[in-house]
């Protein structure tokens, strides 16, 4: 894979509109990320255009007037008949500054009169001037042509000056420089110029003197055998996914150029990516690698998995399930961030008894899969929308009627599932073809608009040895080990992923009832005592042929329904659940849909989930945190910190310590100093330095006014006596702890260490 890392320094302020505002004092607010901590972002897709566009003006000149604009800019940007060969990424400032943006105010002047139009003035946010940003652009294939389709990039980088809103009215003005390279054979580059003089150079002589390399041939060849028949027991690996861009998995768009994201990344989308890795690693119009690439991907050698959050807390990952139509909750205190009034089973309860039977209504989120505690709740995947506009090539401006938006699943968030494998074979044969190996992370690009700055996410595949799926966590043995059929004992059946059952006409059901529960589970006749199901249409399009997919009517993740058997099951019917459970029902089973569980532990509120947790920090570390991520977290940590600073409320009693008035400012003064590094406050509050910096004698004053005019102290600095030495110390024990969270909750930790300080100050006055 070759890599330009390229770095953009902005010469004046410059303004990307994020789509929206601020209340009355902000018309149009910068882009930011939200699950960066409003982190300065500039999109791939800003990027792709302005270097799209600077290419378009470079093929215009007269020395590159030999070559075909169109096929040119399909060859490197792609088409809607071509997909690119090179990924953009987003751009990100390469230093925090405190001051990134600031706040403009703009009137709109009448050309006819010359002054100010009524109601015309708005205001908006820019970006500071002399800021870094870096971004890379990738491409997957390193073969020969590669290299001049890299040196025209940036040629085409060089060119651009400016970017985003009122480029020709003093924004946005900037230079594009190549940083670094990856990938690329050093050999004949002299060892005294820079990585983008060469490419420039390379430019020069392939470009302007027409000497490019021929597009290499589809694939490259390989020595991989015949996949055989499944013949051994089934591999299962966890597949974990961390988004490191925003991701968006297209639904079908309702009204207008509105795309709305899934909150789930389903089986098809994995398998297109790994597709796609092993269609550009192999040359598929060998037989024997076309024949393997078809079992693998479409006869049922692999099943794709659908991936669910998967929720963080303490360096730690659950599972979830999508909501599950046979939980219900209070709708006025529901299970969401804290417990609520609890969760209810939908066929015991249908009012709730702690607020005057209110109404139950069905859980809408995804339930985490951990034992019900002070901590538990449900969880839903946090996004954020973007607009995009198309800017008219001949104009410049923005294309009438061409607004667009995304609704983006945020970054730095996880999903959770598990792949199977028909045997060994298969599974060795699926590392060889896409690159996959186990226990390493891989760099993956999934949904819409993945080469422009979306889409970017680290897999982790585990392997793992019989262990219960991550979507159930208990053994079928343990969940149905009191059932006793003879009894006509009532058990569930819910849809962990959705479901596509036809009956004998061909027709799609549409429902959970007996006429097709009995063929499909074979466990004999049945009687249903509830069920709740919902359908959804599954369609999609194939990008190869152009063309819409299929259709499909699924039953939804989640639908379920109790029976009981009216006679003795037939045969072994603990092992017939069993193969249910392993293998699903139903169609397009590779694609993830038709996973099923009997008597899921969320029903019984997962008391017999042992241990839940995944550890990740150690192979994909968080880059971020979601708003109710930090509130978990965070109030964990509050707990430790009461903990901390309760020696506090003894110093107080103390008659000898003058808490009101020296504490108090010095809560005054933390506050003030949420802004600064953990690190740096932590110096200041070593007495063992005599770094603290109350008190302190301040040498620029005393230079100021002179020696002799200031005088000498007149008495000691309160804050290193032994009367104070104690607080000091846990207040110094609370900050370290501090520094050991992310540091997105450091502002958040020195403001509530303040407050605490200053709540034992007001107590001391009040009582007094």
């Amino acid at each position: 894979m070759l890599r330009l890392t390229f770095k953009i320094k902005l010469a004046s302020n410059y303004h990307i509109s994020a789509g929206y505002g601020k209340g009355f004092g902000l018309d149009s607010a910068l882009l930011t990320e939200a699950d960066r901590d409003g982190t300065l972002v500039v999109r791939g897709s800003t990027l792709a255009g302005l270097l799209r566009d600077a290419a378009w003006h470079l093929l215009d000149l007269p020395p590159l007037a030999m070559h075909s604009k169109e096929e040119v800019l399909e060859r490197i940007f792609g088409s809607s008949a071509q997909t690119k060969r090179w990924s953009i990424s987003s751009a990100y400032p390469m230093k925090m500054r405190l001051e990134e943006k600031k706040v403009i105010q703009r009137v709109r002047i009448d050309p006819r009169t010359r002054r100010a139009e009524n109601h015309k003035l708005f205001t908006q946010e820019e970006g500071k001037a002399g800021q870094l940003f870096r971004f890379d652009v990738t491409c997957r294939q390193n073969d020969a042509p590669v290299i001049d389709e890299a040196a025209f990039i940036v040629a085409a980088a060089r060119y651009n000056r400016q970017f985003g809103r009122s480029r020709r009215r003093g924004l946005g003005e900037c230079t594009i420089h190549l940083d670094n390279t990856s990938g690329i054979n050093d050999s004949d580059k002299p060892k005294d110029q820079s990585w983008e003089d060469y490419l420039l150079e390379h430019f020069n002589q392939a470009w302007l003197h027409n000497n490019l390399q021929e597009p290499a041939q589809p694939g490259i060849k390989t020595d991989i055998d015949t996949v055989c028949p499944p013949s051994g027991t089934r591999v299962q690996i966890r597949l974990i996914i961390r988004l490191d861009e925003p991701l968006l998995i297209a639904r079908r768009a309702l009204a207008g150029n509105w795309f709305d994201t899934r909150p789930f990344i389903p089986g098809s989308t994995i398998r297109g990516a790994l597709a796609e890795l092993a269609a550009v690693q192999n040359d598929l119009t060998e037989k024997e690698t076309y024949h393997n690439f078809v079992a693998l991907f479409l006869r049922g050698g692999v099943i794709f998995p659908v991936l669910y959050p998967a929720y963080w807390l303490q360096s730690n990952i659950y599972p979830t399930i999508p909501p599950c139509m046979g939980l219900t909750t209070c709708n006025i205190v529901p299970f969401k961030e804290n417990r609520g009034h609890g969760v209810f089973n939908a066929w015991e309860s249908t009012k709730c008894n702690k607020c005057k039977n209110e109404r139950l209504e069905t859980i809408d989120e995804f339930f985490i899969l951990k034992k019900v505690d002070e901590f538990s709740h449900t969880y839903l995947p946090k996004q954020s929308s973007e607009m995009h506009v198309r800017i008219d090539q001949e104009s410049q401006r923005a294309s009438k009627g061409d607004l667009y938006g995304y609704n983006v699943l945020n970054a730095g968030q996880y999903f959770l599932g598990e792949l199977y494998c028909a045997d060994e074979t298969s599974w060795q044969q699926l590392q060889k073809m896409t690159g996959i190996s186990e226990n390493n992370t891989l760099t993956l690009r999934l949904g819409k608009a993945r080469q422009r700055g979306y889409g970017k996410v680290t897999a982790r595949f585990e392997r793992l040895e019989d262990m219960p799926h991550a979507f159930v966590q208990v053994p079928l043995h343990d969940r149905i080990s009191n059932f006793k059929p003879s009894l006509k004992e009532p058990i569930t059946l819910t849809l962990l992923t959705d479901t596509i059952i036809t009956n004998p006409w061909g027709q799609q059901v549409s429902g959970l009832t007996e006429d097709w529960l009995e063929p499909v589970l074979g466990l004999g006749a049945l009687e249903i005592t509830y069920a709740h199901a919902r359908t959804r249409v599954v369609d999609g399009f194939n990008a190869t042929l152009g063309l819409p997919r299929w259709r499909d009517t699924a039953l939804t993740a989640g639908s379920m329904v109790q029976f009981s058997l009216k006679d003795s099951p037939l045969g072994n019917w603990q092992n017939r659940m069993q193969i249910l459970e392993r293998e699903g029902i139903g169609l397009r089973r590779n694609e993830g849909f038709g996973q099923i569980a009997f008597n899921h532990p969320a029903y019984d509120m997962c008391q017999n989930i042992t241990n839940g947790a995944i550890e990740i920090d150690k192979h994909l570390p968080p880059q971020s945190f979601d708003t109710s991520t930090k509130f978990s977290y965070y109030k964990l940590w509050e707990e430790r910190l009461d903990e901390q600073l309760s020696v506090l409320k003894s110093i107080k009693k103390r008659e000898k310590v003058k808490f009101n008035s020296y504490f108090g400012i010095l809560a005054r003064w933390l506050y003030l100093s949420t802004n600064t590094p953990v690190e740096e406050l932590i110096k200041q509050f070593n007495l063992k330095q005599n770094q603290f910096i109350l008190g302190q004698t301040q040498q620029a004053l005393i230079d100021a006014i002179g020696a002799q005019e200031y005088g000498k102290r007149s008495k000691d600095n309160f804050y290193t006596t032994e009367a104070c030495k104690e607080g000091i110390e846990q207040i110094h024990k609370a900050l370290e702890s501090l520094s050991e969270l992310d540091r997105s909750l450091h502002k958040r930790g020195i403001e509530q260490i303040a407050n605490w300080i200053g709540g034992l100050t007001r107590e001391k006055e009040e009582n007094s």
